[in-house]
Parts: C-alpha cells; sequence; structure tokens
C-alpha cells in the first residue's frame, strides 16, 4: 500500500489524510445486510487504531457517523474550541471551557429516538474490510447505553445526512469524489456507493429536488398528489406538504387524512381488479389485509411529486407485505396527525429495489421506481459493483 498525504480544505474548515491501495476504483461501495428481526439495514466499518469492525445502523437522515468506542482504544478527542467542533455544533463549548474541553455532540438513536452525549473524535477508520485506510476521520464516540434498541451486536450509526462532518462530505472530500452517494436497498444486500462509476441504469432515473430546510440533515421531497390505479385521492392541495425518506423506518406512515383516504381508494381499486379478492382481520401490524389466494393484482400507487411529470411508482412488490402463505396486507401505517411537517415517511419497504441517487451538490434526488420492472435488483446491482471494485483492487 502506498502513502499519500492530502491537504484538502472541507468547507474551509476541515484538514485531512489519507492512506490508498494504488488500484483504488473510483468508486467506493460499501456492502449493506438486513437485520431479520429489526428490519434495519446494516455496513460494516474498521475504527481506531486497532481497526477494530463494527457493524452500524445506516440511517439515511442521521447527520454523523457514532459508535460505541468502549471495546477499542480511546481516539483522539477533538476540542470543543476547534474548527472541526464549531463545524459540526451550534454551541460547542459551556461558559468557561477547560482547556482540553472535549467536543460534545448530541446523538440520537433512530430505533428508540433516545438521545445520548458523544465525543466528536479524530480516528482510523476504513471501509469494506480494511481495503482503504482514513487516518483523520471525524465521527462520535458514544456511551454504551445509547446502543439499547438497535440489532443485537451493531455498535452504533452510520449516518448519511447532508452535513459538513457526515460521512457523505469527508468520503467525498478525501476521495476527490463528486458529492453525491447512492442507495439500493434489498432483503438480501444492498450497497450504498460514492463515487463516479455510474452503470446504464442511473440513464433512465427521474429526478426531483431535495427541500433544504436550514439545519435539517434530513432528505425531504415535495409531494404534490397521490393516485391509485391513476385515480387522484381527494386531497386539498394544503393536505399536502413533502416527503421523508427514510431506511429506520421499516414501513412508509402517512398522516391520518392521507392515509385513510389511500386505503379506502386501494380497496376498491384492488376489489374490482381482483373479483375473488377476500378481505381478512388486521395482522402484523397492519390494518388492510387480504387473503392470499384471491389477490392476483395489485393497484398500482403513484406518489406525484413536484409535477405531474414526475412520479415515484409503487408497484404490488413495495406497497404489499406477505404475512404469510395465506395473507397479503398494504404495507403503510397510521402515522397519526403530525409527522413532524412531513406528509408521509417513505419506509425501507418501499424504498427497496429503487436505485436511488442522493446528488448533494445539485440538492436533487434520482430515483428509478423499481428495479424489478427492468429485469434487475438491488442484489445484483450490489454484487455487480463489488465484483467490479474487487478486480480494480486486485489489478
Amino acid at each position: 500500500m502506498a502513502s499519500f498525504t492530502f491537504s484538502l480544505l472541507i468547507f474551509s474548515l476541515l484538514i485531512f489524510s489519507l492512506l490508498l491501495p494504488l488500484s483504488l476504483s473510483s468508486t467506493l461501495i460499501l456492502p449493506l445486510n438486513k437485520h431479520e428481526s429489526t428490519n434495519h439495514y446494516l455496513t460494516r466499518i474498521h475504527h481506531g487504531s486497532h481497526l477494530e469492525p463494527a457493524e452500524l445502523v445506516v440511517d439515511l437522515n442521521s447527520p454523523l457517523l457514532w459508535v460505541d468506542c468502549s471495546s477499542s482504544p480511546q481516539p483522539t478527542a477533538i476540542n470543543c474550541r476547534s474548527i472541526q467542533c464549531t463545524s459540526a455544533a451550534s454551541n460547542p463549548c459551556p461558559t468557561s471551557p477547560s482547556a482540553n474541553q472535549a467536543c460534545s455532540l448530541p446523538l440520537r438513536n433512530p430505533a428508540t429516538g433516545g438521545f445520548a452525549t458523544g465525543e466528536l473524535v479524530d480516528s482510523f477508520i476504513s471501509f469494506y474490510d480494511k481495503v482503504s485506510v482514513v487516518d483523520s476521520f471525524l465521527m462520535s464516540c458514544a456511551p454504551s447505553k445509547i446502543l439499547s434498541g438497535l440489532p443485537t451486536g451493531s455498535k452504533g450509526v452510520f449516518g448519511l445526512g447532508k452535513t459538513r462532518i457526515g460521512p457523505v462530505s469527508q468520503i467525498s472530500h478525501i476521495m476527490e469524489y463528486p458529492k453525491k452517494f447512492s442507495l439500493c436497498l434489498s432483503e438480501n444486500n444492498g450497497m450504498i456507493l460514492t463515487g463516479n462509476d455510474e452503470g446504464e441504469v442511473f440513464k433512465s432515473m427521474s429526478y426531483t429536488p431535495l427541500i433544504d430546510n436550514e439545519g435539517d440533515s434530513s432528505y425531504n421531497i415535495n409531494l404534490k398528489s397521490i393516485k391509485v390505479q391513476n385515480k387522484k385521492l381527494p386531497l386539498d392541495d394544503n393536505t399536502l406538504s413533502s416527503i421523508k425518506i427514510s431506511t429506520v423506518e421499516p414501513y412508509s406512515k402517512m398522516e391520518t387524512r392521507i392515509y385513510q383516504e389511500l386505503v379506502q381508494a386501494f380497496v376498491t381499486e384492488a376489489e374490482a381488479l381482483n373479483p375473488n379478492l377476500l378481505r381478512v382481520p388486521p395482522e402484523g401490524g397492519f390494518e388492510v389485509c387480504f387473503g392470499v389466494e384471491g389477490f392476483k393484482v395489485s393497484p398500482v400507487i403513484d406518489l406525484i411529486l413536484q409535477s405531474e411529470m414526475v412520479k415515484w411508482r409503487i408497484y404490488g412488490h413495495n406497497s404489499m407485505v406477505k404475512i404469510n402463505d395465506e395473507i397479503i396486507c398494504l404495507g403503510f401505517l397510521d402515522g397519526g396527525i403530525d409527522l413532524n411537517g412531513s406528509s408521509m415517511i417513505l419506509g425501507g419497504h418501499q424504498l427497496e429495489n429503487n436505485l436511488l441517487e442522493f446528488d448533494l451538490g445539485s440538492s436533487m434526488l434520482g430515483f428509478s421506481s423499481s428495479l424489478l420492472k427492468l429485469q434487475s435488483s438491488c442484489s445484483q446491482l450490489s454484487s455487480s459493483a463489488m465484483a467490479q471494485q474487487m478486480g480494480a483492487q486486485s489489478s
């Protein structure tokens, strides 16, 4: 491995150096696995001076990477008066800080919603089984108590939020990649991809603006209307606002009024498409369920984004959840009367086998709708990308 040192100014604040193999690919692929019992998506990093392995929950909207560092030597803490700290926290220092006061950051557990305080540290990080090692990567060391509720064995969160010290910003500057990343979720495996390599599937994407809310690290897009089987739901213009995209919500949630209209329209269209359809009692936490035998065709759901010309189409494999061999349910949930300003949260099940490209430079979201309609899948894309990366590293 050859050693290169890059002095890169990140937002005029952050300086990093990088050790890279000679044959580094023009992309970085992080494999994802779905945790069976929680439906969270996990990726692996190695961190600290001993490059300890850590499985992390992928949270699209979390602002940074945080890890329980208790099992490894403590990395170098960042002082609260440093420019790295002031770029990460709004009020990093107490009124009269000591000379070595650490930079404290609030951390949120995406599974429980619980909060704890972590310390910003400067650590060694490697991605994908030690392929590349960054020797000055900013992350937060978290107390062990905040891991409660995360998948067994996981050690923290891999945040993809649009922040200055988020992994995406750091990777793009260190590796001189465009400031964007792609995400492909699957029930088997998936990937996060950063860099320059883009296959044919990217050329068929639709694009919609990302809503820019100052101080908000989450990813939101406009929602103008919803259609079921090409019929618009009877909702006032003021009822709909935006969609929040989430990798930690297993299933999509809608505000109560919107959910009720969706359910009514979906049941009506499902009965019209399936003459022998049998409605069965709620199951698995879902309100609308049917007998599998009579459910042959699923109504198509269209999310109309910034205009009628741009729509996210949800087919049956993303809208329906098979409970068992006899019951299938509509995989949307009633989110109550308040979803923190959003009309809808688009959850993991609805995202699976949809290729997403988050371009932070242009503030645009590219989306493929279902790859299965293109005779592909996130699992296939991930396997192909990993094979290409391995080939580049061995050449």
